[in-house]
């Protein structure tokens, strides 16, 4: 019987305790150690917050985008057969495009 098979059929134990190698610890250079506690102020960390106006701002753009992209697949809809070869679009793909919804960003017709 080959040593694959053996090792198959052995039961699967957990290490033991023993069977553990210790933990090496490494001391970081000096430049990377931490200054002592009394030089750090004792404050809880803040996050920074976001201000209502910028916040306000990119809710304003999104909003904003997807209104054009809404107007801008009814416009491409719009459109008949023959002025869509005219500029150079497939009518399938325009169908696809016009049927995306507004939160979905349009593809790139140049591929």
């Amino acid at each position: 019987m080959s040593t694959l098979l053996q090792e198959c059929h052995q039961p699967i134990t957990a290490p033991k305790h023993r069977d553990r190698v210790p933990a090496q610890f490494v001391t970081p250079p000096a430049s990377a150690r931490h200054e002592p506690a009394a030089a750090v102020p004792n404050r809880p960390v803040e996050a920074p917050r976001a201000s209502w106006s910028l916040i306000l701002g990119l809710i304003v753009a999104t909003l904003g985008e997807w209104r054009r992209r809404r107007v801008g697949r009814r416009e491409l809809a719009s459109l008949d057969e023959r002025t869509l070869r005219d500029i150079g679009l497939d009518p399938g793909v325009v169908d696809y495009e016009v049927r995306q919804s507004f939160w979905r960003p349009p593809r790139d017709w140049r591929d």
